[in-house]
């Protein structure tokens, strides 16, 4: 019977519940990235790989590279969590993001997607609260602001959350049909 087996690098929890849902939905197992190791991946027919997304680094990619050769005649997937997903940003320029940080563990005929999660700065590092000043002072001044761009400074201090159970679908489907 083919076995699914989630990986997920997470810092404060959005990618972790996406890679749960995709557990789920998929009949697999979700398993955080830092605890995984090839034995795992052996008893897998598919891995789904995710990670949340900070400026273009993504969280625990030195894992996923670790792996790289248990990977490989593994049907993969992969994906990313993010403040904005792939709302207002290009999913070739995410894809690229995967690429970088996975370097040879990333299939790029492989399914990607890119899901929205949220910010709660009650629980962001001290270097992430520093970022996200700066951040904050460019968007303020940023012409043409997006959507995602504006509910970023509308929660800056606060909390957000845009995760999204029922956006994982089109990406299920597509990972079934591996």
């Amino acid at each position: 019977m083919p076995t699914t087996l989630v990986l997920y690098g997470s810092q404060y929890g959005h990618a972790r519940a996406y890679a749960e849902w995709l557990a789920e939905d998929l009949g697999g197992r979700a398993l955080p990235l830092a605890e995984a190791a090839e034995a795992d991946l052996e008893a897998a027919d598919t891995v789904v790989i995710g990670a949340s997304d900070y400026a273009g680094s993504l969280t625990q990619a030195d894992d996923v590279v670790r792996l790289a050769a248990a990977l490989e005649g593994r049907k993969r997937a992969f994906f990313t969590v993010s403040f904005s997903g792939d709302v207002s940003v290009p999913r070739e320029k995410l894809d690229a993001v995967l690429a970088k940080n996975f370097g040879p563990a990333f299939d790029a005929a492989a399914p990607t997607a890119h899901f929205r999660g949220g910010m709660d700065y009650a629980r962001l590092s001290r270097a992430h609260k520093t970022a996200m000043m700066g951040v904050r002072a460019f968007l303020r001044t940023k012409r043409g602001k997006s959507e995602t761009d504006q509910q970023m400074l509308d929660c800056y201090g606060g909390r957000a959350d845009y995760s999204d159970r029922a956006s994982i679908a089109p990406f299920v489907e597509r990972v079934r049909g591996l």
